[in-house]
């Protein structure tokens, strides 16, 4: 099998292209092909396929789109092409077999040949490699998502392109460029290499006053749409060509396009310390401390060639993943001599997460690299990142990373430097040597936390109270830090007074606030992060109050099939969202809601759903649990005792049923705060 992408999506096999597939699997073969050799999350596919707005079934018609892709990609004695891993899918060509990876590759190749002067080679291998080129990339992408990989690819393209002419005026080429080089100032005008590449041309085809004009054309452009003046390249050019310079066959031309990173790197490094400081006080994590302490020490007191170390630290928003690794960064500091790199990528900030182009530049800045040396693409810019630090032994702390796609073009090579990534969801995709998964904290180390903030005398004063708070805060640390800034900052208020707030569920989210620190805030940037299916399977399984939940349970609440539900349902474990405690006595995983998050979630269940929804939603899950009684009654060896999930022939919520109807109107008194029949705490069940 051959793949193609850079201009319409094709399969080829046997010599011959395949039918078409249908838009949507093209578009998600397309989408697993640019990312080529690396796991491709669900989610991306999804944006790929449907764009901002994906249907409630999403997922499952990936599953049936992956399906049919495979009916025809996979054959008998040949490798899978797409392999499913436990967070999305690994599409895995033959090398040599897509187009891609074939362009990448003559491309790297043409720039070995120009780091020896061979720069007529370089030209006839880059020629070889925009000849793979058959029109627009991907064949005119339509979701947002699929339109930047193709600006991406296009952006490749156009950077080939360039080199290449520039190989070949290097090679002593000028007046037959000419015209190709028009055509891409024509097409490119805000390409200042383009133009200078156009200008020397003209000059070696005794065309000075052309050259010239072009000079002036690019100065009143750039001065218009940018409100700048040209480079110093083009400037340096233009006083060359004023001065009539030797600008001919076997002259050194100015630098019009970047130099291989091999040659940027030479001198002037620095070492970088761009840690934070670190937490007055880390409580309860000492085992996970020595975990990470002992792998990066591991990779960071080696001089071998080695791959680059990752450790991953994942955890719900709060719960102290920022403050545990910038503790170990400065535990393990003096184990990375060459320094230590400090990113927050606000990943859990859709609207803000950082670029990793935009990182990458700041990285290398600060290594050492002249601001003229950073090249302008993310691949280049990673390549020489890369080469910086393959010699040198430096920390990378990444935090709050929103992916392993932001993560990657970040993490060392190889060598003996080692990156710490923090992020609120799994990041399976990263090869780790070690991840830490952090939870809420103990009722001891809690309490232990709020003494430090609040002082030791104040909580053996009020033990008991004490307990509370660290209950009612559910062992999260920023909740505790903030009930602890509240109670520092009055000295004389009573740890009773506080926590009898707190018991409150309807105001508690209002009393954990102060300052900067806000658990509303820090749960709400997680929720901002799901999609709208996930969304509404956050708000629906948190109308059945603080229970242990069965993943199917979503399927009565959302009204889609088991499958789907348990697919929602992962996708909340993925975020931290949900919690997986232990299996329970009949061996069935069941998932929970951390306190704080499931108040939140119900905040949100009354702003953006309709007290009938939740009503009905409700209902159906009651209809379903009194048909598992049903059927428990008549075939459990011990009666009342459900222990197993329903099957889709079982889902009698679909129809009315006297019984739910007077269950779900039982007498009862009235909610505390809300008013429109929604039932906090799981009242209605109990």
């Amino acid at each position: 099998m051959e793949f193609r992408v850079l201009g319409p999506v094709e399969v080829w096999g046997a010599g011959r292209r395949l039918p078409s597939f249908a838009r949507k699997p093209t578009a998600l073969l397309a989408a697993g092909l640019v990312d080529a050799g690396r796991v491709v999350p669900v989610d991306r596919l999804v944006d790929a396929v449907w764009g901002e707005d994906p249907p409630a079934t999403a997922a499952k018609l990936v599953q049936s789109y992956v399906a049919a892709l495979r009916r025809v990609l996979h054959r008998p004695g040949s490798a899978p092409v797409i392999v499913t891993r436990p967070s999305g899918y690994l599409f895995q060509p033959e090398a040599e077999k897509l187009d891609l990876w074939l362009f990448q590759n003559l491309v790297e190749r043409s720039r070995l040949e120009r780091e020896r002067s061979r720069h007529t080679a370089a030209a006839d291998t880059l020629e070889r490699a925009l000849g793979l080129w058959r029109g627009p990339a991907l064949g005119g992408a339509r979701s947002p998502a699929l339109r930047v990989e193709a600006t991406r690819l296009e952006e490749m393209r156009t950077a080939a392109a360039e080199q290449l002419m520039d190989a070949r005026l290097q090679a002593g080429g000028g007046a037959e460029l000419i015209g190709e080089l028009t055509r891409l100032v024509s097409g490119h005008p805000l390409r200042e290499r383009l133009r200078g590449l156009l200008m020397v041309a003209l000059y070696r085809a005794g065309r000075r006053a052309d050259a010239l004009a072009v000079y002036r054309d690019s100065s009143r452009l750039l001065r218009q749409e940018l409100g700048v003046e040209p480079g110093p390249e083009l400037t340096d050019l233009h006083a060359q060509l004023l001065a009539a310079d030797a600008l001919g066959p076997g002259s050194r031309l100015p630098r019009l396009t970047p130099e291989p990173a091999v040659v940027t790197v030479t001198g002037g490094l620095r070492t970088p310390r761009q840690l934070p400081a670190a937490v007055g006080c880390l409580t309860g994590r000492r085992a996970e401390t020595e975990r990470l302490v002992t792998a990066l020490t591991r990779t960071g007191g080696s001089s071998e060639e080695v791959p680059g170390q990752v450790c991953v630290v994942h955890g719900m928003g709060g719960v102290g993943k920022t403050a545990l690794a910038l503790h170990v960064a400065h535990r393990v500091a003096a184990s990375f001599p060459d320094g230590q790199l400090y990113a927050d990528l606000r990943g859990a900030d859709p609207a803000r997460s950082a670029h990793p182009g935009e990182v990458v530049a700041e990285f290398l800045r600060a290594l050492g690299v002249r601001a003229e040396q950073v090249p302008g693409g993310l691949s280049e810019r990673t390549a020489l990142y890369r080469t910086v630090l393959a010699r040198r032994r430096v920390l990378v702390v990444l935090d709050d990373a929103a992916g392993d796609r932001q993560v990657q073009p970040l993490l060392p090579g190889s060598g003996g430097s080692a990156a710490l990534v923090t992020g609120r969801r799994h990041l399976t995709g990263l090869d780790a040597s070690a991840r830490v998964g952090l939870g809420a904290l103990g009722p001891r180390s809690t309490v232990e936390l709020l003494g430090s903030l609040v002082g030791a005398d104040r909580v053996a004063a009020e033990p008991s109270a004490a307990l509370d708070i660290a209950r009612l805060c559910g062992g999260l640390p920023l909740a505790i830090r903030v009930a602890g800034s509240r109670l520092g900052a009055r000295g004389r208020w009573p740890l009773a007074g506080l926590a009898a707030r707190l018991r409150d569920e309807h105001r508690r989210l209002d009393e954990l606030r102060t300052g900067d620190l806000d658990v509303r805030t820090a749960i709400a940037r997680s929720y901002r992060g799901l999609s709208a299916p996930e969304r509404l399977a956050f708000r629906r399984l948190a109308l059945l109050g603080p229970v242990d939940l069965a993943p199917w349970l979503g399927s009565p609440l959302l009204g889609v099939s088991l499958a789907e539900a348990e697919q929602l349902v992962e996708a909340l474990v993925e975020a931290h969202l949900l919690e997986m405690p232990a299996p329970d006595d009949t061996g069935r995983i069941r998932y929970r809601f951390h306190e704080l998050v499931r108040l939140y979630a119900e905040e949100r269940a009354c702003a953006e759903d309709s007290a009938a929804d939740r009503w009905a939603a409700i209902e159906r899950a009651v209809r379903l649990w009194l048909t598992l009684v049903r059927h428990a009654a008549h075939q459990e060896p011990q009666p009342g005792r459900v222990s197993r999930a329903p099957d889709d022939d079982e889902r009698e919520w679909g129809r009315p049923a006297e019984r739910p109807r007077r269950l779900l109107d039982r007498p009862g008194p009235p909610p505390p705060r809300h008013t429109d029949g929604f039932l906090p705490s799981g009242a209605a069940l109990r």
